[in-house]
């Protein structure tokens, strides 16, 4: 294995803490004695009475403690699949702002290679891997920002982050390693099995290995039955599609509106345009916004590369889906940056991809695994992502990502979903925007744009002081 992940850090007190937390539902006593009595107790004492509260089930108790976690040299690949757990708090080595032409990328296990194909399968992933990094440094001299170089970054380049998370998150993480989605990758379930030795020692009740239902080969089973055939389809040209989402909710804000202050629904005509942008005008403007959550939108990312999805499961509250990297990942879809055209290198990029094309095809014809074979894809291609958010998240992420500081690929595909939701629902949406159209003012100061007058024309305002 080529990185590694360490425990950093965990709750000093994660015995006692937890152990008063099993006691505390059936044992008479304020929280301070209890606690008071479980700090008194032997670590022996409280971890036999933590197993046997886990035993019956319990494992709420385990959110009490906060683990803290360093993944080191990893693939870009493990960073990905770790920050799709939403209980969890990522920091990320930025590739907007740091080169990363030196960091190095993973090497697969060869050895499970066998014959004359070995030296061979090595050498050609070497080679093709090390003229990756050489295209990327190329554009970065030649002044292509970072972040529009990395898309011809591979998925084996090596990434560093940090990683916080409660006992009960832990225990599900290391198990969809070792024995779930990620058991396929030798490199996530090596890494995964670190930190059940890891637990062993610092926290053994954390180290629950548990049954996984591949639940993928039934509905693959599934699909076939029913005549459907796992085929490789072009995206769509639109970058946002709006699936589905809550009929008249506006209205459905102003009943719940009226629901939290006490006042009767019956007594207001809650179909009125101008009450309707009062009221949701008065919601965005505080800090609660749970009026908007009685709302829902189902939304299809239509093509988004795979460094845009990292800036997209970044927003917790959604149920997203994100398709089997293997499966569906294409060399032929990919984003091109202007900034690569403008620097008149658009030629040279399209070749990386279609050299990657065929560097991917003599590997696999020389027996290189579909799981190994995920190094090989590159940060640009683009993919389709599903996902479900509530009225409260999709003001977060709109109000982030239309500004114009956030990262151009997913301030498009913001602005393209913004424009679908509000020719839907005008009145709702209309609303909705960059953080100074919805509030006002600039929240980032001295990175600001300094063009609020302009954003307020784009998005729909004539000028501040109307907000």
């Amino acid at each position: 294995m080529n990185g590694s992940v360490k425990i950093i850090n965990y709750n000093t007190n994660a015995h006692s803490i937890v152990s008063a937390a099993g006691r505390i539902s059936t044992t008479e006593g304020s929280a301070d004695e209890i606690y008071k009595k479980s700090q008194e107790n032997e670590d022996e004492s409280n971890i036999k009475l933590i197993e046997k509260i886990l035993s019956s089930g319990h494992e709420s108790v385990l959110e009490h403690i906060s683990v803290n976690l360093s993944f080191n040299d990893v693939s870009v690949f493990v960073e990905q699949f770790m920050i799709e757990f939403r209980l969890a708090s990522f920091t990320v080595k930025s590739r907007r702002y740091v080169d990363f032409g030196k960091m190095g990328y993973i090497l697969p296990d060869f050895s499970k290679y066998s014959g004359d194909n070995r030296e061979l399968i090595e050498n050609t992933y070497k080679k093709h891997m090390d003229y990756l990094f050489g295209e990327y440094n190329h554009f970065v001299q030649a002044g292509v920002p970072k972040e529009d170089a990395r898309f011809v970054l591979p998925y084996s380049f090596k990434s560093n982050f940090y990683c916080t998370v409660n006992g009960r998150e832990l225990i599900k993480i290391m198990n969809e390693m070792v024995n779930g989605r990620g058991s396929r990758f030798s490199e996530i379930a090596e890494l995964g099995m670190s930190l059940f030795t890891q637990c062993e020692d610092k926290l053994p009740y954390l180290s629950v290995k548990k049954t996984h239902f591949n639940a993928g080969k039934l509905i693959l089973e599934s699909f076939g039955a029913a005549g459907g055939k796992k085929k490789k389809k072009k995206q769509k040209q639109e970058l946002v599609s709006v699936i589905s989402g809550t009929d008249l909710p506006e209205k459905i804000i102003c009943r719940s509106a009226a629901l939290n202050y006490g006042i009767d629904i019956d007594d207001i005509n809650t179909d009125n345009v101008g009450l309707q942008t009062k009221i949701i005008s008065a919601i965005l403007k505080g800090s609660r916004r749970r009026e908007l959550e009685q709302t829902v939108f189902t939304i299809r990312f239509n093509r988004i590369s795979l460094a845009g999805v990292t800036h997209l499961v970044r927003h917790r509250m959604q149920s997203i889906v994100i398709p089997d990297y293997t499966a569906s990942c294409d060399f032929y879809e990919y984003v091109l940056p202007e900034s690569i055209v403008r620097a008149g290198l658009k030629e040279r990029y399209d070749n990386i991809f279609k050299t990657s094309r065929k560097a991917a095809k003599e590997l696999a014809e020389l027996g290189f695994s579909a799981e190994d074979g995920v190094y090989l894809l590159l940060s640009g291609l683009t993919v389709p992502i599903m996902t479900t958010m509530n009225g409260n998240e999709l003001y977060t992420f709109i109000r982030l990502r239309t500004c114009s500081r956030a990262q151009w690929e997913i301030k498009a595909c913001a602005d393209a979903l913004l424009s679908e939701l509000r020719s839907r629902h005008p009145v709702m949406f209309s609303l909705f925007g960059p953080s100074c159209f919805v509030l006002g003012q600039c929240p980032e100061g001295r990175m600001s744009c300094g063009s609020v007058e302009e954003m307020f024309r784009k998005y729909g305002q004539a000028d501040s002081s109307d907000k």
